[in-house]
C-alpha cells in the first residue's frame, strides 16, 4: 500500500470497515487494522513519507483556474468544485486551489483585495511534454513572462541543462515550467 487515504477510502467504498485510527510506527510507517466485508480482520502498512511541497494558491475562480492548469500541464482533478480543488500529476498531489472568499475550516487564506503572486513562483519541473506546454500556453493566451529558453544559457555549461518557459496564470501567479534536467544537454 503506497498511500494511506486512497486505500482507506477504497476499503470503505467496497464495504469494508476501518477499525480505528492509523497509528504512526516509529515515524517510518502507518499501521491500521481493517475488516473486509466478510468480517476478516487485516492489517495494512503504508510508508510514512517525508515532507513535500503541496502548494495552495488563493484564486478568484477555482473552476476556471483548475481548467487552465489541467489544459496547460495535463493535471487531473481530484476534488473539483467552486471552493477548493486538488490537482494531481501521475496520481500525486501537486497543486491546490482555494477560492479567495471561502472560509472553510480555517478562515480566509489571504486578502482578496491584494494583488496575487508578488514574489511567488509556482514551479513545475521535469515536464516531458515541454514543447506541448509551450504550444498550449500560446493557445490559452497566457501572458509570457520569460519566453522558452535554456537554463543555463547556451555556452554556459550543462547544469541543470533543461528548457524553461515562465507564464502568468489567470490570477497573476508566475508559473515556471521546465523540461527534465539534462533534456537540453550541450555537447562540449
Amino acid at each position: 500500500m503506497d498511500d494511506l487515504y486512497p486505500t482507506l477510502t477504497r476499503v470503505t467504498e467496497t464495504g469494508g470497515t476501518v477499525r480505528g485510527e492509523p497509528v504512526l510506527d516509529e515515524g517510518e510507517r502507518w499501521l491500521v487494522e481493517i475488516e473486509d466485508p466478510s468480517g476478516n480482520r487485516l492489517g495494512l502498512v503504508a510508508p510514512a513519507p517525508t515532507a513535500r511541497s503541496q502548494t495552495m494558491l488563493m484564486v478568484r475562480d477555482v473552476e476556471a483556474s483548475s481548467r487552465w492548469y489541467q489544459e496547460l500541464l495535463g493535471l487531473t482533478s481530484d476534488h473539483g468544485g467552486p471552493a477548493y480543488e486538488r490537482l494531481l500529476a501521475d496520481g500525486e498531489l501537486v497543486l491546490q486551489l482555494h477560492h479567495e472568499a471561502t472560509d472553510h475550516h480555517h478562515g480566509p487564506i489571504g486578502d482578496a483585495g491584494q494583488a496575487r503572486g508578488n514574489g511567488v513562483l509556482v514551479w513545475f519541473g521535469a515536464v516531458s511534454d515541454f514543447d506541448g506546454v509551450v504550444e498550449r500556453a500560446e493557445q490559452l493566451g497566457a501572458d509570457v513572462v520569460k519566453a522558452p529558453h535554456r537554463n543555463p544559457p547556451e555556452g554556459e555549461g550543462n547544469g541543470p541543462g533543461h528548457r524553461e518557459i515562465w507564464v502568468k496564470d489567470p490570477d497573476g501567479y508566475v508559473v515556471a515550467v521546465a523540461s527534465p534536467d539534462g533534456e537540453a544537454w550541450e555537447a562540449p
